[in-house]
C-alpha cells in the first residue's frame, strides 16, 4: 500500500455515549459471526483483531488487524446492516486484501476488493438496510479481485456516491474527491484526498495478517470444516505467501556435506561418554541436524512487506522442518537490531521487524566471527559493500531478492517473494 497516509486514527476520547452500552450493543454483532457460515474461520479473525471506537474515520476501516468504528454511523445503522458491515471488514482481514494490494492503485483496488465482497455477502442474502448505495454489482459476480481491479482501472468506472465503505473521504471525515483522471482518462494513483475503508499496513501488521488468517484457517479444520470449504481461496492465497521458495533440503544438505568432510565436531560432547566426564567429540551425522543456525535478516528500509512476509515463510519451513539444535535470528541495518533465539522445543510463529536504516555487513560479520555458527543464511538485497572473507570458514547462503548481484564467498540464491 501508499507509504504517504495519514496516521492511524485514535480512539475517541468522548465518545458522547455510554461506552458500555456501546461496546454491548457491538458484542451482540459480534456473537452474530460465530452463529453463521465459516464461523471458526470468520470467528478467530475477528478474536484477533482490534476494535476501536473512533471518530477520525466516518463509516468503518480496517488495516487487516484492528477495525475502526465510528461510533455515530454505528448507532444509527439498522442492526441487520451491523452485521453485514462487520463481515465485510472481517472478509477484507481474511481475504488479506491489504496484503494483495502490491503496486497497484490502493483507492482503486479498494473498490474491487469491495465489490468483490459486497456481490457475496449479496448472494448469500446478507441485508444492506440502511446502506444500499454500497458499490455491488452482480455483473462482476463473484470473480476475482485482481481481474475486477483490471476492469475498473481501465474504464476507470467510479461507484455510486456511497453510505457507506468504499467512497472516498478525508481523514476527518468530510466530503472528498473521488480521484483526478490523468492521460487517457486513468487515475491518478495515489491522490491523498481519497481513501477507502483499508488502510495501508505497517511491516508488523502484514506479518500479523498473514499468521493471523494461518491461524483461522487451523481453527476452522479443528471444528470440522474441510479443506477447500472456504470461499475465496483463502488457502490458495495464504499458500502463495508461506511456500518456501528456497530449495532447503538441497542446500542444507550441501552443508552437512561440507561439515562432515572434517568428520568430526568439537561443539558439543558425545552423549554416550557423558558418564565417563570426558570431553570427546560427536559426529554432526550422528545428530541429523545443524549444531547452530544463525538466520540474518536486512531490515534496511529498502525490504518490502512482501520480502518479510518471505522472510518469516523460509524460517518457519527451516524450523519446522529441520529443527536446528539453536536458531539464531538476527535482524540488521547498519547495526545489529536485534536478536531472537529458538532451540528445538521453542515455537516459531512470527518475527516483529525493527530498523528500517541503511545497510551494512561489517555488523554481521562481526557477529559470525564472535558466535561461530555452524551455518549462517543472510537475506537481502545486497545493496551494499561486499562482506570481507571471515578469519574461519564458515557455510553461508546468501538470499537475495533482487537478481543481477554477486557475492565474494558462499553460495547465492535469488528469492522471488
Amino acid at each position: 500500500m501508499s507509504s504517504n497516509h495519514p496516521a492511524a486514527p485514535q480512539p475517541c476520547k468522548e465518545l458522547g455515549y455510554d461506552e458500555y452500552e456501546l461496546n454491548k450493543a457491538l458484542d451482540r454483532v459480534k456473537v452474530q459471526v460465530f452463529l453463521g457460515d465459516n464461523a471458526a474461520f470468520l470467528g478467530s479473525i475477528m478474536s484477533s483483531m482490534e476494535f476501536v471506537w473512533s471518530r477520525d474515520r466516518p463509516t468503518a476501516a480496517t488495516d487487516g488487524v484492528t477495525f475502526w468504528w465510528n461510533p455515530d454511523w454505528f448507532m444509527k445503522m439498522h442492526e441487520d446492516a451491523r452485521k453485514t458491515v462487520l463481515l465485510h471488514e472481517l472478509w477484507h482481514a481474511a481475504l488479506l486484501h491489504m496484503v494483495r494490494c502490491g503496486e497497484r492503485d490502493p483507492l482503486i483496488w479498494n473498490w474491487a476488493c469491495d465489490l468483490r465482497i459486497n456481490n457475496g455477502l449479496e448472494q448469500d442474502g446478507f441485508k444492506f438496510t440502511g446502506i444500499e448505495n454500497c458499490w455491488k454489482d452482480q455483473q462482476y459476480g463473484l470473480g476475482a479481485e485482481e481481474d475486477i481491479y483490471d476492469v475498473l482501472y481501465q474504464q476507470y468506472k467510479k461507484p455510486p456516491k456511497p453510505s457507506w465503505g468504499p467512497g472516498p473521504c478525508t481523514p476527518n471525515g468530510s466530503g472528498g474527491t473521488a480521484g483526478n483522471q490523468g492521460a487517457a482518462g486513468q487515475p491518478n494513483p495515489g491522490d491523498e484526498g481519497d481513501l477507502g475503508d483499508m488502510i495501508p499496513m505497517t511491516k508488523e501488521a502484514t506479518v500479523s495478517a498473514v499468521n493471523n488468517v494461518v491461524k483461522a484457517i487451523h481453527q476452522a479444520r479443528l471444528a470440522g470444516e474441510k479443506p477447500g470449504s472456504l470461499p475465496g481461496n483463502i488457502e490458495q492465497i495464504v499458500e502463495k505467501f508461506l511456500t518456501p521458495v528456497i530449495p532447503w533440503e538441497a542446500e542444507l544438505q550441501r552443508f552437512f556435506n561440507d561439515l562432515l568432510e572434517e568428520d568430526f565436531s568439537w561443539r558439543r560432547p558425545n552423549r554416550r561418554h557423558a558418564h565417563e566426564d570426558l570431553y570427546l567429540p560427536s559426529r554432526i551425522e550422528e545428530e541429523g541436524r545443524l549444531e547452530h543456525l544463525i538466520y540474518y535478516l536486512d531490515v534496511s528500509g529498502s525490504i518490502s512487506d512482501r520480502d518479510i512476509l518471505r522472510f518469516n515463510s523460509e524460517v518457519k519451513f527451516i524450523k519446522d522442518q529441520f529443527n536446528p539444535k539453536k536458531l539464531t535470528l538476527v535482524q540488521f541495518d547498519t547495526i545489529i537490531q536485534k536478536e531472537d533465539v529458538f532451540y528445538e522445543d521453542d515455537p516459531f510463529e512470527k518475527i516483529v521487524v525493527t530498523g528500517r536504516g541503511g545497510t551494512c555487513l561489517r555488523c554481521v560479520h562481526a557477529h559470525i566471527v564472535e558466535h561461530k555458527p555452524t551455518a549462517a543464511v543472510i537475506f537481502s538485497d545486497l545493496y551494499v559493500a561486499p562482506m570481507q572473507p571471515l578469519p574461519t570458514p564458515v557455510p553461508i547462503i546468501w538470499a537475495c531478492n533482487q537478481t543481477g548481484q554477486s557475492v565474494p564467498f558462499g553460495k547465492l540464491i535469488y528469492v522471488k517473494s
